[in-house]
């Protein structure tokens, strides 16, 4: 019997390196967006060492519409100003304008990065993410 294009065993399957949090006291937020530059904004969140993309999508389907998530633990404020820096070189690399969206508890949408400062996006973060705490054993 011949084999069709010579595979012999099925592919491994993908493993997030980050399944969770792992930085106590963190502010946990989801950031959403077009697919196409998940890979720079991504770069950018983590740039500074204040924010980890603990889990990334880089196409989701939510009702119908194609996005990127990011679901981030954020220990300071400086990557704002890295992502916001690297989202501007992006639109106009590619002239066409694009949103970023910021979503709290993974599903209640919060803000506009587009319509908000990165001051406004900090003082959202401090005030209405909630954070991560590690489950305690209680043996």
């Amino acid at each position: 019997m011949v084999r069709l294009f010579g595979r012999r065993r099925t592919a491994e399957p993908y493993r997030h390196v980050r399944e969770r949090p792992t930085t106590p006291g963190a502010w946990l937020i989801t950031l959403r967006s077009v697919p196409r530059h998940f890979k720079a904004l991504r770069e950018a969140i983590e740039s500074t060492g204040d924010a980890h993309v603990w889990f990334g999508e880089e196409l989701t389907y939510i009702r119908g519409k194609g996005v990127c998530t990011f679901r981030v633990e954020v220990t300071g404020f400086t990557w704002l100003e890295a992502l916001y820096r690297r989202w501007a070189e992006l639109e106009r690399a590619d002239a066409f304008p694009f949103d970023i969206d910021l979503y709290l508890h993974n599903t209640q949408w919060a803000a506009s990065l587009r319509e908000s400062t990165p001051e406004q996006i900090e003082e959202i973060i401090r005030s209405n993410a909630p954070t991560y705490q590690p489950a305690v054993d209680g043996a």
